[in-house]
């Protein structure tokens, strides 16, 4: 009998079990003499599914503890790349290992648990129908070492990492499948034949059996702060607690007490003039920790829940207030919250959860509360799910309430169906919404989607989630073909061809411009890349712009062309770089003196890295505009003659395992010049106005610099100091040098915080 035909038998005979295994990138223990054995690996990015260039050999063994994953990765030492970076950060400069598992072997989600040669640690979840997110941290152990002609990676994950639902037995089944990235070659390899970000990925995992353990979980986090505002004069100082209890039979409680909700990550700066509101993603611990029941989106258009709502600014009247200068003075950009609560619980086939917050009532302002139940069915292949989300504005007395029922039916391996139909009700006003989406893989190599989303004109999810505009239906259809077999002389070695068509409008059938898109993506033997694309649109209708007014709900938009082109360069040594240059053009409006815009956009970019454990990064973007369009007020509009340009700075030191220093810095001068006022009929047209319209400039500047000790395991001290402003001036010319200085120089906060968090 063939020896690989021997391992695959194993994998579904009884489980075998480990009995004392050190986690420290030696994998002689005996027992690891037991273990499956798996070394049949096929490259899957590109998915050319060749057996890998390199040996990879795994062992995959469990115990009462949790399951250890142990990697032999052959490879000569002169290619192997071990630059560290910070958690959960992505990088091509580095050799992987990682392993997937479902759990619940139910296909609904699966855990990703990647480390680098580095020992750095990156864990993420891979739901149904989404994308892997990398927001979610493990108590997980892991070690790495570099041996003469190999490496070793050595995985510990316990049982209580997540919350498992309770089976009858001595053995459970599981799904999982292991992986390796090798970074001279950027490539990935799988022993299943698939990869993260496939519509495949969980139905294509491996089933094993594994010993029935559970094992219960208690840690408590207490946490000291302490904030200054150099600017404000703001003094904090806070002292609060998390804590984690997964009872090992299918539940678990995560609870927060008067939390430290200061962001030690700061967020990228946008610059937005749009009706539509920026997306931030959540970068605080606790509501990224067993969150993925809750987390219901689609894309970047909607998520039913939106944790950054919660201890966001609160709502002052400080007209009505009968002390108005304590009032704004009193003004905060956060709200403190005196507890969340999070209630999670798995069944044999379906999961429940509930989410409650109360945000703190201060000095004239009141806090909100926020509620979340959410059900998750799984009935065979498809799986049907209930959500409800509740928000009370003590405030302003308002209510507003969120009904979701969710459907996913996998009817194949190329085909999947997935459907939300949603409601909501504020103070007595209903709305509608809905998503119906398939996707349909009809070989391994093309992808076919499309998608249909109603959002009425009543419809509200802001109050806790994130919807990017409501009056809306969309329709979009799209196609990629990918190639793999090219010839041995030739230097593509994967060659990717898209093509996507949208429709949107408002529920009035109000049509704003269709696009077609069309993109060609490059991946060559020297591991540099390159993408084009052009953008086909059509005229139609603003339906935005204009912020829904009643009498003037459109603006008339020209049909314009664009190209794209993207270049990433392979890794010299010790440095590599990537650029982007765009440009747009329209036919100019007839209606007043326009001359047809013009858009440009370039971009250069580079990373630096001459030892493992440093690596600068940083970025040049400037747009330039001609013709763009802003919103004063009502149906006045202005064009303006833009130019943008942004400067970011990055920085990380790792000295040792426990040492790191991050420099996080963005500078973001504006400039808008040459005005012309304009105003809209009721038609959509633009004629030429009297108002007076000022140019004007935006200065923005965000800069951190952060210290983290590991103590141990998930126990930081944190040192940050942050400086930030925003100044914007519509009275006075300024140069673009003073663009970028003054915000420095007249920050909106200089803030010093210092944080100890520690587990028990």
């Amino acid at each position: 009998m063939n020896i690989h035909f021997k391992y695959i038998l194993l994998l579904f005979l009884p489980a075998i079990y480990a009995e004392s295994i050190i986690i420290d990138a030696d994998l002689s223990e005996k027992d690891w003499d037991k273990a499956i054995v798996i070394d049949k690996y096929y490259e899957t990015s590109p998915y050319t599914l060749k057996p890998g260039d390199l040996k990879t050999i795994t062992r995959i063994i469990s115990n009462k503890e949790g399951i250890y994953i142990g990697f032999t990765n052959f490879q000569d030492n002169s290619s192997m790349l071990s630059n560290k970076s910070m958690r959960d950060e992505g990088s091509n400069n580095v050799e992987q290992n990682g392993v997937a598992i479902d759990f619940d072997g139910d296909g609904l989600k699966a855990y990703m648990f990647i480390v680098t040669l580095a020992n750095i640690q990156r864990d993420g979840i891979r739901p149904l129908g989404g994308w892997p997110e990398f927001d979610w941290d493990g108590d997980w152990e892991v070690a790495t070492k570099e041996y003469d002609g190999y490496w070793v990676s050595e995985f510990l994950i316990p049982w209580n990492v997540v919350l498992m639902k309770n089976v009858d037995g001595l053995e459970r089944d599981i799904n999982i499948t292991t992986f390796r990235y090798i970074a001279k070659d950027q490539a990935w390899l799988n022993d299943t034949k698939t990869m993260g970000w496939r519509t495949d990925f969980l139905s294509n995992l491996r089933s094993i059996k594994v010993g029935n353990f559970t094992k219960r979980k208690l840690n408590y986090f207490p946490y000291i702060s302490k904030t200054y505002n150099s600017v404000t004069g703001f003094n904090e100082d806070k002292i609060g607690a998390e804590i984690f209890l997964n009872t090992g039979t299918g539940k678990q409680i995560n609870l927060t007490l008067n939390p430290d909700f200061g962001q030690a990550e700061s967020d990228e700066v946008i610059v937005n003039f749009s009706a539509q509101e920026t997306f931030y993603s959540e970068k605080r611990a606790f509501f990224n920790e067993n969150q993925s029941l809750f987390d219901l989106s689609h894309y970047d258009r909607y998520r039913v829940i939106n944790t950054r709502r919660i201890g966001a600014a609160s709502k002052y009247d400080c007209e009505i207030s009968s002390s108005e200068k304590n009032c704004n003075d009193a003004k905060k950009s956060y709200t403190d919250i005196d507890f969340a609560l999070r209630y999670t619980q798995k069944n044999n086939n379906s999961d429940v959860g509930i989410f409650v917050a109360q945000e703190t009532d201060e000095l004239f302002t009141k806090g909100r509360n926020f509620y979340a139940f959410r059900s998750k069915n799984k009935i065979g292949s498809r799986s049907v799910g209930y959500f409800l989300t509740h928000v009370v504005n003590n405030f302003t007395n308002e209510k507003a309430t969120v009904n979701v029922i969710d459907f996913a039916n996998i009817r194949s391996n190329k085909l999947t169906l997935y459907t939300d139909i949603l409601s909501s009700e504020k103070e007595g006003v209903t709305g509608f919404g809905l998503r119906s989406q398939f996707v349909y893989k009809p070989t391994q190599l093309s992808r076919r989607s499309g998608s249909i989303l109603y959002f009425d004109d009543d419809f509200r999810l802001n109050d806790f989630g994130y919807l990017k505009k409501n009056d809306w239906f969309h329709i979009g259809l799209g196609n990629d073909i990918t190639k793999v077999d090219f010839e041995d002389d030739s230097s593509i070695k994967e060659r990717k061809i898209g093509t996507d068509f949208n429709y949107d409008s408002d529920t009035s059938g109000n049509s704003n411009p269709i696009q077609i898109r069309q993109e060609y993506n490059f991946k060559y033997k020297d591991t540099s890349s390159f993408q084009a694309s052009w953008d086909l649109k059509t005229s139609g209708k603003d339906t935005t712009i204009t912020r829904k007014n009643n009498d003037f709900p459109f603006v008339k938009s020209k049909g314009s062309l664009s190209f794209n082109l993207d270049y990433e360069s392979p890794s010299y040594g010790a440095w590599e770089y990537d650029w982007r240059i765009g440009y747009e053009t329209a036919n100019k409006y007839q209606t007043w003196s326009s001359e047809g815009y013009e858009r440009r956009f370039a971009k250069i970019a580079g990373s630096l890295y001459p030892v493992d454990d440093f690596r600068l990064g940083w970025q040049f973007r400037v747009r330039e505009e001609d013709e763009w369009l802003n919103w004063i007020e009502g149906n006045e509009l202005a064009v303006f003659d833009l130019t943008q340009k942004i400067i970011s700075i990055n920085a990380n030191w790792f000295k040792g395992s426990k040492h790191e220093v991050r420099l996080k810095s963005q500078f973001v001068a504006l400039e808008a010049e040459n005005p012309i006022s304009l105003i809209s009929d009721k038609d959509g047209y633009l004629y030429n106005h009297d108002s007076i319209v000022k140019p004007f400039t935006d200065g923005i500047t965000s800069f951190q610099v952060r210290y983290k000790y590991e103590i141990a395991p998930l126990s930081y001290i944190y040192l940050v100091y942050t400086k930030g402003g925003r100044v914007y001036d519509d009275e006075n010319e300024r140069n673009t040098s003073n663009v970028f200085k003054d915000p420095w120089d007249n920050p909106d906060n200089e803030i010093f915080s210092l944080k100890f968090r520690l587990k028990f």
